[in-house]
C-alpha cells in the first residue's frame, strides 16, 4: 500500500482535487487561522507557547509526516479500491471502500488532515491554535460529514452504506485500540 500511497499523489483525480480545493481554499484558510491564533495568543496571554523550542518543531514535523502518510494511504484506498477520488470535484468514488483503514473509521482522511493541521499549530507554538481552534475546526468538519456528505453516500450506496455506518465509527478508530465505540454510529 505504501507504493500505492506514493502513486496516488500523481493520479489525475488527486492533482485535480489539489488544484481545485487545497490550493485555492484549504491552504489559505490554514494561513488565516494561523494568523488569528497568533493574534488571539497575544490577546489572551498565551504568548509563551506550549512546548519548548526546538522540541515543538520536531513534534510538528512528526505530526506532519504522520498526517501526510495517513492522508496518502486513505486517498490511495479511495482511488484504487473505490475507483474514484476523495472529492466529488475530482470524480466521486464508484465503489464503497470498507477495507483497510476504512474498516476502522468512516472518515480516516480527517485524522490525517487533523494531524497535519495540528502540526502547524505546534510549529507556531500556539496554544489557541492547538487547544481552541483545531477542536472547533474538527467539530465543524465532522458535522459537515454527518449533515452533508453522509446523506449523499446513502443516496449513492444505499443499504450498503447504512450497514457500514452502523458497523464503523464516524471518526475515531476505536476498534484499532480494542475499545468498543461509545456511540453506535460515531
Amino acid at each position: 500500500m505504501a507504493s500505492g500511497a506514493v502513486r496516488v499523489v500523481f493520479t489525475p483525480q488527486i492533482l485535480l482535487m489539489v488544484t481545485k480545493v487545497y490550493i485555492p481554499f484549504l491552504f489559505p484558510l490554514t494561513f488565516l487561522i494561523s494568523m488569528l491564533a497568533l493574534w488571539l495568543d497575544g490577546v489572551l496571554g498565551f504568548g509563551k507557547g506550549l512546548i519548548p523550542a526546538p522540541a515543538n518543531l520536531w513534534i510538528a514535523g512528526l505530526l506532519l509526516v504522520s498526517g501526510l502518510a495517513f492522508v496518502g494511504v486513505t486517498y490511495a484506498e479511495l482511488v484504487f479500491e473505490g475507483k474514484g477520488s476523495p472529492s466529488p470535484t475530482a470524480g466521486r468514488t464508484i465503489q464503497l471502500v470498507r477495507s483497510g483503514i476504512y474498516a476502522y473509521s468512516r472518515n480516516p482522511s480527517v485524522i490525517g488532515k487533523l494531524l497535519g493541521f495540528l502540526s502547524v499549530g505546534v510549529a507556531l507554538n500556539s496554544f489557541t491554535f492547538v487547544v481552541i481552534l483545531a477542536p472547533l475546526l474538527l467539530t465543524g468538519s465532522l458535522l459537515e460529514k454527518v449533515w452533508r456528505q453522509e446523506p449523499q453516500l446513502i443516496e449513492i450506496f444505499g443499504e450498503d452504506y447504512e450497514k457500514y455506518r452502523r458497523e464503523v465509527p464516524l471518526f475515531f478508530p476505536w476498534r484499532l485500540f480494542g475499545i468498543k465505540p461509545p456511540f453506535s454510529s460515531l
